[in-house]
């Protein structure tokens, strides 16, 4: 496990897979299912992921914003590395506050250097 974890982050993997993912085979009770996310009809929800975050793949903020449902899930994409870009990609500051204060989320497909 410690070497997946290493090769998927260089930079980080190591140290986590010895302290994030030590219940990671612990057995649980409870289906495997994603839950249903749609929200048809619900004011805007923003989304934020960064590209190269090694604990929340991107891919997985990319299908949560459509499972929420057109004009509800809104993706920002940060392109940065590391885990989570709130408060430290100033573009993805500016964009939560924004939504948080204001309740206005950027255009589709809006992206953060």
């Amino acid at each position: 496990m410690e070497r997946e974890v290493a090769a998927a982050s260089p930079v980080f993997g190591e140290t986590w897979a010895n302290a994030l993912y030590l219940c990671y085979d612990w057995p649980f009770d409870g289906e495997s299912a994603a839950a249903d996310v749609r929200a048809e009809g619900a004011p805007p929800v923003l989304v934020v992921a960064n590209t190269g975050d090694p604990t929340t793949p991107y891919e997985g903020a990319r299908r949560m914003a459509a499972e929420l449902g057109e004009g509800v899930g809104v993706l920002l994409t940060v392109r940065d590395e590391g885990h989570g870009s709130f408060p430290h990609n100033r573009c993805a500051a500016r964009a939560v506050h924004l939504y948080l204060v204001h309740g206005t989320t950027p255009e589709a497909g809006a992206v953060c250097p």
